[in-house]
């Protein structure tokens, strides 16, 4: 398993069980909306994409508890599926949001077209 860096990664160089680069934010409530974002910004890390999703991608979050104020969270996430459709180039990732406790606060799995 490798640890994706977006100036290196390309499709090719992909496979299923790589992981992302971890981010992490110190004191901060986060609304799903906030999350979403981190979310956005980890796979920018780890993939050549601009901080906006790609068209056709797509990026589904469940949040499964509240994060509050003075909670220091991290993102991580892995490759779970690569695979080409419709002409596009597709890479699926499972991401996960944990507190400082190692609680999930939120998951989330992101299809990103390369």
């Amino acid at each position: 398993m490798a640890r994706l860096w977006a100036m290196t990664t390309t499709y090719e160089s992909v496979n299923l069980g790589d992981t992302l680069p971890i981010l992490l934010k110190w004191g901060t409530a986060a609304t799903p909306e906030a999350l979403a974002d981190y979310a956005r910004e980890l796979l920018a890390k780890g993939f050549p994409i601009p901080d906006t999703l790609p068209e056709g991608s797509t990026l589904e979050l469940q949040t499964l508890a509240p994060v509050q104020a003075e909670d220091t969270i991290s993102l991580s996430g892995t490759v779970v599926d690569k695979r080409e459709s419709n002409g596009k180039r597709l890479v699926e990732c499972h991401l996960t949001v944990e507190n400082q406790d190692g609680q999930p606060v939120a998951k989330a799995t992101a299809v990103l077209a390369l």
